[in-house]
């Protein structure tokens, strides 16, 4: 995996931009491992994707990650500060195709999510997603074979399939690839609440890229007015040279 140019990942922010997100994080890997294809990478487990993904935004930003969230409890606005170390998670690093679960008189075999799996479950309209619901959709697709009592099950009933086999098949999920369930312990210095904050690598990296692009657009702008230099000359300079510059035209003013 190598870092895109500036001049590459400003063309990635404009194309993705008006993406879902998923599409977004395929964008952005795709910009980052040259030689690789569009549909291995959808095939990447979530978590796979998203330890690539952390990888991309320590190439791109560094290792330390800043962030705002909320209490849950008082609504206190607090800021987050975490080393990229402390969310890349190892897990069971097997490069087993499926896995299987026995709960009951059920015996699954199912394999781990990926960006396909989400973008043919996201929702089509604004209303609020139904979990239950969602969690079907995603066993409808990742469950490979279904017994009960030895023999098997269309797959299409997994609508029915008991909570113990769903959290089952839901914890062997999670335990061959946690990079996909991040989880941050924070605690409320104003209340003392504490809790557990899930982490999304895509949302937060493509917040960071959508702030940097927009930035860096309004540096090309002003170097451009001063100097008139193109895009493309103003975009192949560090990002060193580029704040010098710009501190002499302020230094000029």
């Amino acid at each position: 995996m190598q870092a895109p140019s500036a001049a590459e990942l400003l063309v990635v922010w404009e194309r993705a931009r008006a993406q879902p997100m998923t599409t977004q994080a395929l964008m952005l890997l795709a910009a980052a491992s040259p030689g690789a294809s569009w549909e291995d990478l959808a095939k990447l487990s979530v978590g796979r994707r998203d330890e690539r993904l952390l990888v991309l935004r320590e190439a791109l930003f560094g290792a330390r990650l800043l962030g705002l969230t909320s209490c849950p409890r008082c609504r206190q606005q607090l800021e987050i500060g975490i080393q990229s170390t402390d969310i890349h998670i190892d897990g069971d690093q097997s490069d087993r195709e499926l896995l299987s679960v026995t709960s009951g008189a059920y015996v699954a075999r199912f394999r781990l999510p990926n960006s396909e799996d989400l973008s043919a479950i996201a929702g089509r309209d604004d209303r609020q997603p139904d979990e239950a619901a969602t969690i079907r959709k995603l066993l409808s697709r990742c469950l490979v074979e279904l017994r009960r009592n030895g023999r098997r099950q269309r797959l299409d009933s997994s609508h029915g399939l008991p909570p113990a086999l769903i959290e089952a098949i839901a914890a062997e999920m999670e335990k061959a690839d946690p990079q996909a369930n991040v989880q941050i312990p924070l605690d409320c210095a104003d209340c003392g609440n504490r809790w557990l904050s899930a982490f999304d690598i895509v949302s937060f990296l493509w917040s960071e890229i959508d702030n940097w692009a927009k930035r860096l657009l309004r540096e090309v702008c002003a170097l451009a007015s001063a100097f008139g230099w193109s895009e493309s000359d103003i975009l192949a300079m560090s990002a060193q040279r580029r704040q010098l510059y710009l501190q002499m035209i302020g230094d000029a003013a």
